[in-house]
């Protein structure tokens, strides 16, 4: 089952997906969740359907903010940094990944 599971993950290499790809990931997903359960409360036509989705959105949140305090406490998300950081970091990054993928 692990070689299952590696194989899925990439193969034992350094293509492999991470933590924090797997986290950032999540958040992005959540975050996704959260607004299209929040439009679909803002257009549902009865309460019942429209408190639904609500609640849907609430459990969103909680998730996404659990994923979050999870991902700065261990550096996988770094909100805080300064622009210039997080598009050198970002750029450092992208050109790893394309290098490696070639």
């Amino acid at each position: 089952m692990a070689s299952l599971i590696n194989a899925l993950m990439g193969g034992g290499d350094e293509k492999q997906l991470n933590n924090a790809i797997i986290a950032n990931d999540m958040l992005a997903g959540s975050k996704a969740a959260a607004a299209a359960y929040l439009t679909a409360s803002l257009e549902a036509a009865t309460p019942e359907i429209k408190n639904l989705f609500f609640n849907h959105v609430t459990q969103a949140t909680q998730g996404h903010q659990a994923i979050t305090e999870l991902a700065l406490k261990k550096g996988w998300y770094k909100p805080y940094q300064s622009p210039d950081e997080q598009l050198k970091e970002t750029f450092t990054y992208s050109q790893t990944f394309t290098q490696q993928n070639a």
